[in-house]
């Protein structure tokens, strides 16, 4: 039935244009938040979950914590968004008229945002750079935001854990990033930084890159914030600030980081390979991390395990 539904959806976006099909799919959006809206107590993040403009169930985690946070900015920033049309924050732009920043490096994905009429029907304002951990905190000072905005999207498929090492002109009450969980939940590792990572040209099979979900907790800990779990995809992990923590806490029976069994890696001639479980962890192992812990350069082959009994990265 899912599948006849994304085929009408499909040709209904081809025969009425996309913002028929943007128009459709927002309502069934607002229909689901409604029947969340019943939810008062969850298990983990997954109970949560629709997609609407979200790759995954993020557009349903979302709704959730910000319906359940007292949030007073109400202004979120999205860095890494291509064109938008699948993104964090779409729907939450479109649902609550939340003051938006988004910032790509990519100008062909920029200017095709500006050509959708979602650019001048909201408060949406777009950056076009790259990000590093040098520039970061100059480009968010150039958009004059209050400190504590509503929420904080992550994703640059590379050097995430080092942007957000040094973002400190603004401290969101949401923090969402993008973890690599073929690097296991048991080490703190992160790829090497290097100004312009590029994930494909790291290694060809696009699995080399960002850091753990380890790694992210322990950075996100010192910096005052609470991981309350992630997708069930094992994509995006999510995180509160400290304070705001204690608003959802008794709502949330259990803090779960679910591994990841998508098959998205690459071939030496960029094809798919569709390599699965810990094969594609075996794919990188030879390729340079920093154990953050031990403050030392490493391969996944020296590293006797990365992953916790309870993280289902099997082969079968």
């Amino acid at each position: 039935m899912n599948l006849i539904k994304k085929i009408i959806k499909y040709i209904l976006s081809l025969v009425l244009g996309y913002e028929y099909y943007e128009k459709k799919i927002f309502l069934e959006g607002i229909n689901s938040s409604k029947i969340q809206n019943r939810i008062k107590k969850i298990n983990d993040l997954s109970d949560l979950e629709f997609s609407v403009f979200s790759q995954w169930g993020d557009d349903g985690i979302i709704n959730w914590l910000i319906e359940n946070l007292n949030i007073k900015k109400k202004i979120f920033v999205e860095i890494g968004t291509e064109n938008y049309k699948e993104s964090n924050t779409r729907f939450l732009l479109m649902k609550r008229n939340w003051t938006g920043y988004l910032i790509e490096g990519n100008k062909n994905s920029t200017d095709d945002i500006k050509k959708q009429k979602i650019y001048w029907k909201y408060d949406l304002n777009i950056i076009n750079q790259y990000v590093d951990r040098e520039n970061i905190n100059s480009i968010l000072g150039k958009l004059n935001l209050p400190k504590d905005i509503g929420l904080l999207s992550l994703d640059i498929d590379g050097i995430d854990y080092w942007v957000w090492q040094k973002i400190k002109i603004i401290k969101p009450v949401i923090f969402i990033c993008e973890y690599n969980a073929v690097l296991g939940d048991i080490r703190s590792l992160t790829v090497p930084y290097t100004k312009n990572f590029d994930r494909n040209k790291y290694h060809h099979s696009n699995l080399a890159f960002g850091a753990s979900i380890k790694a992210f907790q322990k950075l996100a800990t010192n910096k005052g914030y609470v991981l309350i779990g992630t997708n069930s995809n094992g994509v995006n992990a999510y995180f509160i600030r400290k304070e705001y923590f204690v608003k959802i806490k008794k709502k949330i029976k259990n803090i779960k980081k679910f591994s990841s069994k998508f098959r998205e890696s690459r071939s030496n001639d960029n094809s798919k390979s569709f390599l699965r479980g810990t094969k594609r962890m075996r794919e990188i192992e030879n390729i340079k991390f920093i154990d953050l812990d031990k403050k030392k350069i490493i391969s996944l082959k020296k590293i006797k395990r990365i992953y916790s009994n309870s993280w289902n990265n099997s082969d079968d």
